[in-house]
């Protein structure tokens, strides 16, 4: 609705963010009576977001029979022959990484097949091994949200709020309240005649800057 808020309509309801962008390439997210510094960065198995002190990640796809790595290195020897069933939580891969020997577990139960041999150099997301499930319902789908956000009280309002949603009416945004409604809540907001004058001149200023194109080609 403005360069720096972005309204989200989810199940019926409509979310108002501030977003300003940080020196370090985080965002600085405002939303109702709450502000949190959010940094995102794309991984080989998806979407790791630090919101706060919290680290959420968000999986591009979410496949138990697709036994991948979440390191960079090498493959030292599968645990298990192939075709062998494994239970779940068992060790089914040793991977050395960093100069350390780790083994990786099966997040399920089922039958293993390999998907590299020894000496395989890997990267984080890539395919270690399939396990055909003993439980095919383990295979979990992803769903849309259907429940509702609960957010703390509106963002305050101050004059300068209808002002740039008219300027940013007259660049281009879509905003929530239609133009007349914008300039009624604006006017009712000054204190006197010289505010007013002066932040209508502003909003002549911006709507000429945007007309004098197409005058030119007239």
């Amino acid at each position: 609705t403005r360069p720096d808020t972005f309204s989200f309509t989810i199940n019926g309801k409509t979310l108002k963010a501030k977003v300003r962008e940080q020196p370090d390439g985080s965002l600085y997210v405002s939303l109702g009576n709450i502000s949190q510094q959010v940094k995102g960065q794309e991984e080989a198995l998806g979407l790791r977001l630090i919101i706060g002190a919290q680290t959420i990640m968000v999986p591009t796809v979410y496949d138990p029979s697709e036994l991948r790595s979440d390191v960079n290195g090498k493959v030292v020897r599968y645990l298990h022959d192939e075709g062998t069933e494994i239970a779940k939580g068992d060790a089914y891969i040793e991977l050395e990484a960093m100069k350390m020997i780790m083994a990786l577990k099966s997040p399920e139960a089922g039958k293993v097949s390999h998907a590299l041999s020894a000496g395989s150099i890997v990267s984080a997301g890539e395919l270690l091994a399939r396990l055909e499930l003993k439980d095919p319902s383990k295979v979990k789908k992803i769903l849309p949200f259907e429940g509702e956000f609960t957010i703390g009280a509106p963002m305050e309002q101050d004059i300068e709020v209808p002002r740039a949603e008219l300027l940013s009416l007259l660049d281009g945004y879509c905003t929530e309240a239609k133009g007349p409604l914008i300039v009624e809540r604006m006017f009712a907001g000054f204190a006197n005649r010289e505010a007013a004058a002066e932040t209508v001149r502003g909003v002549l200023e911006k709507y000429l800057s945007n007309e004098r194109p197409f005058a030119a080609s007239i």
